[in-house]
């Protein structure tokens, strides 16, 4: 605290020194002789105290790793105990689904996976806490669950990691659900990419408090299960390829819950040449008996429950009637509860149809406006807005077609600038900030006395500089442009050690070294101009400059940039610590407000520099006066202009708000996008998993990317009783 306090008035000193000097009799000349001077001796002190620092730490020690650990169990156990909630599965039972050890050529050597004399693992999902229990007897707590589309895989994934998290004993690893759909094809090391996932979706864990390597410390140590879901949705060869991670990459204090289709797991393991899980234990789910079915729709109905729903419950346990088996997995009855039982609605529909097929594609059809229903007084899991049911199809449609195109199940909303052709996009992205250049340049201008028709075109002028510049380098740099590596808030490998520096040093620190650095350019830059211009005098050419106007030129023209660095990192460091940033709506505001803060200061640099530009053009300035106005003006230009390059190459949020803009004009996708998204999130059409957001079942994505219509109904058997 002492050497802050200390730092802080000698900077005081430093600047009462430089205002001293600029009011005696000497003027801007003196201020700028004792600005070289105390420049001088600041690039000395710093020199002579870069020698001399200390190693920087280089590990996190075991306290931090500890502390991180922590963390990371509370940040995963709110999240998903708030997708449990939204999913429903406590209301008012998890469907009983009974899990099986699978067939013994699926998994290892009994004694490789298990202490005991015998393997033993047979559980149901209303009983997880025996399913944990027999887990945590493993020999190295790594399972495989199987089942094929709809059978609850994830739901069970789900109910083992919330369990796992409410009675973790101390030393236990932290349960962290992932998705392999994003897994690198590129052939990284499974422990690097747990790591790179780790510190992408808990960006908390990066923080200084934790020391630069808790992340892949608690990789490294065994600190973390992780919880994979869908092997099944990578390519054959790349299932081939995680299998072989798994059992190569892995000490024996590593575990892992993996959930795959099962016919996907036995191609791999018994077709594609891939060895199994090492000591791992493979569980598969059993199918739904009817009357399963019936007793959990039976607890979801009122005890007397009137219309059509007596008959179907009869009907659905009828081994001779064509709907027996029709809803025999955890992902038709949940498209039951939520398309009939949840909103009130009578099911009579059901009753016509003529097989299973019919009954699954009309539950997958009749999920959409179910979901999306108006009247709020439903429930928690519908959603606020009236959105039009026939626009919401094809919404979910295109967003459907659209992670279909990239082979993937996640939605980022930071990709969806790819919907639109990247020329498009930059050419937006261009106009908007040559607009908002050309508009405060030239009230800077007309704020400095100038006349309405020079204001405007000095704001053209510069908005034109600014909407090229821009426009060209985005073209080529917009690919780039993701939460993950192209500069984003939460990545600082992207930025060079001084800046990373800056930021974990803190603001005072950071300003220390950044007014450190404009005194060298300062003193360097002016003297080689000075040295330029005397060079000039001898080969023949005009005066030269002072030395103190060199000196102006070269302090105002390098100040804009200097003090731009800072505020844009210090703007990164307050989002970085943001711990909400977990959630897309919330990663969405922060880069909303990112964008926002830079634009105003975007904004007040133009017109800073069109009020300048009208002093150095209009008024009679000279000297050291002049020379610096001039530097200004210049300085301020190329700022603002590479400032408008770097915040949309590095911020997703204008792309994306360029983007939904030009969809909600075709039609395509609403103008509120993030708010759609996460109405369809409440509904239970989507799902969250960090950032990103997934349809609720693979089967509702597949469906929405290949549409059919639903079959004809039949008439109904009037000779069937209902129950009584």
């Amino acid at each position: 605290m002492l050497r802050k306090l200390l730092a802080g008035l000698a900077i005081a000193v430093i600047v009462a020194s430089i205002v001293l000097a600029w009011s005696s009799s000497g003027g801007l000349e003196a201020a700028s002789w004792v600005a070289a001077v105390i420049g001088a001796a600041v690039v000395v002190a710093t020199i002579v105290g870069w020698a001399r620092r200390g190693p920087a730490l280089t590990m996190s020690t075991p306290e931090q790793v500890e502390a991180a650990q922590q963390l990371l169990a509370d940040r995963v156990l709110r999240q998903w105990e708030e997708e449990a909630k939204a999913r429903g599965l406590f209301t008012p039972a998890p469907l009983a689904v009974r899990w099986r050890l699978s067939e013994p050529g699926l998994m290892d050597h009994a004694r490789h996976i298990t202490s005991d004399e015998r393997l033993h693992f047979k559980a149901a999902a209303d009983q997880v806490g025996e399913m944990v229990a027999a887990l945590r007897g493993l020999r190295r707590r790594r399972l495989v669950v199987l089942g094929e589309a709809g059978t609850g895989k994830t739901t069970l994934a789900l109910l083992l990691l919330r369990r796992l998290l409410l009675d973790r004993e101390p030393g236990e690893p932290v349960p962290v659900l992932l998705t392999l759909s994003g897994w690198e094809r590129s052939g990284e090391q499974f422990s690097s990419w747990l790591a790179r996932r780790l510190a992408r979706d808990y960006p908390e864990l990066r923080a200084e408090e934790f020391g630069p390597t808790a992340v892949k410390d608690l990789v490294e140590r065994g600190r973390v299960l992780p919880v994979l879901d869908g092997l099944d949705e990578l390519l054959v060869h790349e299932r081939n390829l995680m299998v072989r991670a798994l059992n190569t990459t892995l000490t024996d204090r590593d575990g892992f819950v993996l959930t795959c289709r099962s016919a996907e797991f036995r191609e791999t393991v018994k077709e594609q040449g891939a060895h199994v899980l090492s000591a791992a234990a493979v569980i598969e789910s059993e199918e739904l008996g009817a009357g399963e079915v019936v007793g959990y729709l039976a607890s979801c109905l009122p005890p007397e429950p009137g219309g059509s729903w007596p008959e179907l419950l009869h009907r659905l346990g009828d081994p001779d009637d064509v709907l027996y088996g029709s809803i025999d997995t955890a992902l038709t009855v949940w498209l039951v509860r939520v398309g009939y039982v949840d909103p009130g609605t009578d099911p009579a529909r059901l009753l016509e149809l003529p097989d299973a097929e019919s009954v699954r594609l009309h539950l997958l059809d009749h999920a959409v406006p179910a979901l999306v229903a108006a009247d709020s007084a439903l429930g928690p899991l519908r959603s606020r807005r009236a959105w039009p049911a026939r626009r919401v199809r094809r919404w979910l449609t295109l967003l459907a077609e659209f992670l279909t195109s990239w082979e993937t199940r996640s939605l980022a909303w930071w990709e969806l600038y790819r919907v639109v052709p990247r020329g498009t996009v930059t050419a937006g992205l261009g106009l908007a900030a040559g607009l908002l250049a050309a508009v405060s340049a030239g009230a800077g201008w007309w704020a400095a006395g100038g006349d309405p028709g020079s204001s405007a075109a000095v704001g053209a002028g510069l908005g034109l500089l600014v909407c090229a510049v821009s426009g060209v380098a985005l073209s080529r740099e917009l690919a780039a442009v993701s939460l993950d590596d192209a500069g984003d808030i939460l990545e600082f490998e992207d930025f060079d050690e001084f800046e990373v520096g800056e930021l974990r040093s803190g603001l005072l620190t950071g300003a220390m070294r950044a007014f450190a650095a404009w005194a060298a350019l300062s003193v360097l830059g002016g003297g080689g101009l000075w040295a330029s211009g005397l060079l000039g005098v001898w080969l023949g050419g005009a005066s030269p400059l002072s030395l103190a106007d060199a000196v102006a030129f070269a302090s105002a023209f390098s100040l804009p940039m200097l003090l731009a660095v800072p505020l844009a990192m210090a703007f990164l460091l307050w989002l970085h610590r943001v711990s909400v940033l977990l959630r897309p709506a919330a990663s969405y505001r922060g880069q909303g407000l990112l964008t926002l803060a830079l634009a105003g200061l975007f904004a007040a640099a133009c017109a800073i520099a069109g009020w300048l530009g009208a002093l150095f053009f209009r008024a009679e300035l000279d000297g050291a006066l002049h020379a610096a106005a001039g530097g200004a003006v210049g300085g301020i230009a190329v700022t603002v202009t590479a400032a408008a390059v770097f915040a949309f190459a590095n911020v997703a949020w204008p792309a994306f708000t360029v983007t939904c803009v030009l969809l909600a004009l075709s039609r395509r996708l609403p103008l509120r996008l993030m708010a759609f998204l996460r109405d369809m999130h409440r509904a239970g059409m989507l799902r969250q998993t960090g950032r990103l957001y997934q349809f609720r079942h693979a089967a509702l994505q597949d469906r929405l990317t290949a549409p059919t219509p639903s079959p004809a109904p039949v008439p109904r058997q009037p000779e069937r009783d209902a129950a009584p």
